[in-house]
């Protein structure tokens, strides 16, 4: 695959806002009329609003019996320059038990130049004149980085972890031809490893899986690591762990497996919940909102990081800031509160460097995710959200739908996580009893574990009228892009740009029935103060548009699909087949997902996708799907099952067990349950290793044969194009 360094300095048009400078000085002649001044001296004091960007007022302090009181105080108001602003001032009165207004005036904002400084009286009532000065200054964008290139970090990273990457595919491949070897930087091809959602299925899957990459050396060829729900759970869990990478997977994942020998309802004690109440309360205070996934996020941190509580994702650069793990990837959508995520969806893709969406070319730093926002400017700043809360977000599939399956109000809807619900059982929810660190069982008060508080708060999410919406179940967070004049058609891919009849809303007769990514083209509302965030498995449970950015310059994917499938037979390409519409829907290059090599090959591990002839810029697919067929047989590659032991604890299935201990929506995994899928997805690696090898030996020559245009480093800006996306 071809370098896209070309486009590696696309950039969206920048915009200006104003900062309106409002000191509020002193005041002459307060009164309240008549007999009010003999009977009371006014306490005064000064609210400031401009309705066109908040009807929040800001205030000065009151000054106790003053007619002539001073203040001295300066507020900023950030101001749409499009927009006529006026500046709404009034006059208070200080009470005990209701304060009283003496007054009201206006100022248009427009009547102050840019640049100038004015001390200007406003006359409030017949006598009364408060003094304000007022400035008014061009801001450029300070908060958010508008473009389509990378961060300059993760461009650094890139060009360090390629020499990384180098040493690591010599020492992978130190027994093949020295022909297949990189022998240059340039000849070192981008690989990424990609895992779905499926709740703990993926999580300890995909635990597994980082095993088999990390032992075998291919982590080590590895540039970037994408997650997607449950996946993005595992990867929390690595990156945050304080011991990481000198701890390697196999045993942070025997820390992983002691964690969830309990499910995380069982967290749902009285002095838990007092804490997650007080959190909440905490938040919304402070002026953040607050929904059912904070709640659940605290669940998923409390099981899975408990140590970790107050570990944050801009933390985990110290992890690769020296490039010696690749860059983890997670994601979630924006939607809209009223459309079906399968036809309007936004990815959001978060790293340890920015937080942002790439249709809008809009980019944050982690910590000011939450923090509001108006016209790319931070208005009002809050600490960074932790890390259990983003994996909330990342994995809120289950919270979303977490009254129906409390309440047992399954059902069908035609998406795989939702027919899940109609197999659920009680103990996949509480857990039959608890379990020590050994994970045998301890029933002693069976009729108390499984009473309050579980059913107590089961009745109360079930019968709670906010959460039958999504208002209430999805993660709602500022939106970073109030006020911004976005950019309708900000291709994906620079190879083409979107075609704006397809954009179209279509007429509502005229569809019958859902049409996936039918409205994938219209734009977020900036004038929204607030969005909406959900888990990305519900539009398709593949993080493709993460690795897909030209940008990112990937040659080779590695996808692990732990998708839940009607049965363990069933064609497992259900979710690649999305990914692939959505990549030709944004002119991304995606290779040909040929449904019919099932019919052809039937069930295997892994199946290889290649570009075809002629198709540049094209990235080779590994995909990896949840089945037990080898593993069965032998216990390591090449290694048969030998003792009867041996062969029973592999014969298990996934998705024809009748028991669903593999179920989305279970979160109560026994050490049995655990090790079974964990060493199976291991297995199914290994047993694979060659067909990564052979995969990476072609992507070198390939990047031999089409090495890049120009180097990638960011002191290189001056020799590489720009390309201006202009607004619509």
């Amino acid at each position: 695959m071809s370098a896209m360094v070309p486009y590696q300095y696309i950039i969206v048009e920048n915009q200006h806002s104003h900062k309106f400078r409002v000191t509020v000085v002193r005041a002459e002649n307060v009164t309240k009329g008549g007999w009010g001044d003999y009977l009371d001296i006014p306490d005064p004091y000064v609210e400031l609003c401009v309705p066109a960007v908040s009807k929040t007022k800001k205030r000065t302090k009151h000054i106790d019996g003053s007619a002539s009181p001073e203040w001295n105080e300066t507020f900023e108001f950030i101001l749409d320059p499009s927009q006529e602003n006026v500046l709404e001032v009034t006059l208070m009165d200080a009470n005990y038990v209701k304060d009283e207004t003496l007054g009201t005036a206006s100022f248009t904002v427009s009547d102050i130049e840019v640049g100038q400084t004015r001390l200007i009286p406003l006359l409030i009532g017949k006598a009364t004149k408060v003094y304000l000065e007022m400035t008014l200054q061009v801001c450029s964008i300070k908060d958010l980085r508008l473009s389509l290139a990378l961060c300059d970090k993760e461009k650094l990273f890139q060009e360090a972890r390629r020499q990384k990457v180098m040493l690591g595919i010599q020492k992978l491949l130190k027994t093949e031809k020295s022909c297949f070897l990189p022998s240059t930087p340039q000849e070192v091809p981008v690989i990424a490893v990609m895992g779905s959602g499926g709740g703990f299925r993926a999580m300890v899957g995909f635990a597994g899986v980082m095993k088999a990459l990390f032992e075998s050396g291919v982590l080590d060829c590895t540039t970037y690591i994408a997650g997607l729900s449950g996946s993005t759970w595992y990867m929390s869990t690595l990156y945050s762990h304080p011991h990481f990478p000198a701890k390697g997977p196999s045993e942070i994942n025997q820390e992983l497996k002691k964690s969830v020998a309990n499910s995380p309802m069982r967290l749902l004690t009285l002095q838990h919940i007092s804490q997650y109440v007080h959190a909440l309360q905490s938040k919304k205070a402070a002026g953040q909102p607050v929904t059912f996934t904070d709640v659940f996020g605290m669940l998923i941190g409390n099981t899975l990081i408990p140590g970790c509580m107050d570990r944050k994702l801009s933390q985990m650069a110290e992890k690769v800031d020296d490039a010696r793990n690749p860059l983890p990837l997670f994601t979630c959508l924006h939607v809209k509160p009223d459309v079906s995520e399968l036809i309007f969806a936004d990815w959001v893709e978060f790293s340890p460097y920015e937080i942002g969406m790439v249709k809008y070319g809009t980019f944050m730093t982690p910590d000011l995710f939450g923090s509001k926002f108006f016209m790319g400017s931070v208005v009002k700043r809050f600490e960074e959200s932790p890390l259990h809360f983003l994996m909330g977000v990342w994995g809120s599939a289950f919270a979303i739908l977490f009254n129906r399956l409390l309440g047992g109000q399954a059902h069908r809807r035609g998406s795989t996580l939702e027919e899940e619900l109609e197999h659920i059982k009680p103990v996949h929810i509480v857990g039959e009893g608890d379990e020590d660190e050994d994970g045998r069982g301890n029933d002693s008060h069976p009729q108390e574990q499984n009473s309050w508080p579980p059913r107590m708060f089961t009745s109360l999410i079930s019968n709670s009228a906010v959460l039958k919406s999504r208002e209430g179940r999805a993660s709602k967070v500022h939106n970073f892009m109030w006020g911004l004049r976005l950019n309708t058609f900000v291709p994906y891919s620079p190879f083409g740009g979107l075609n704006k009849e397809a954009s179209a809303a279509p007429d509502a007769d005229a569809v019958k029935e859902p049409n996936e990514f039918n409205r994938i083209y219209e734009p977020l509302d900036p004038n929204s103060k607030k969005i909406y965030m959900v888990d990305s498995g519900l539009s398709f449970n593949l993080p493709y548009p993460l690795i897909l950015r030209p940008q990112r310059e990937v040659d080779l994917v590695i996808s692990f699909d732990f998708t839940a499938r009607p049965s363990d037979s069933s064609p497992p390409f259900k979710e690649l087949l999305l990914a692939e519409k959505w990549a030709r829907l944004n002119k991304l290059p995606f290779p040909k997902i040929d449904p019919k090599v099932f019919d052809r090959e039937g069930l295997k591990e892994c199946y290889v996708f290649k570009p075809e002839d002629g198709q540049k810029n094209c990235p080779t697919i590994i995909h990896f799907v949840l089945a037990n067929i080898n593993f069965r047989n032998f216990k390591s590659p090449g290694v048969p099952r030998e003792s009867q032991v041996e062969q029973e604890s592999a014969d298990f299935d996934i998705f024809d067990d009748p028991e669903k201990i593999y179920s989305t929506f279970n979160f109560h995994y026994s050490t049995e349950a655990f090790a079974r899928l964990h060493d199976l997805m291991e297995f199914n690696t290994l047993n694979n290793i060659q067909v990564i090898k052979d995969a990476i030996k072609h992507c070198v020559l390939e990047r031999r044969g089409n090495p890049p245009c120009a180097p990638t480093s960011p002191g290189n800006r001056n020799e590489i194009k720009k390309k201006a996306v202009s607004e619509e």
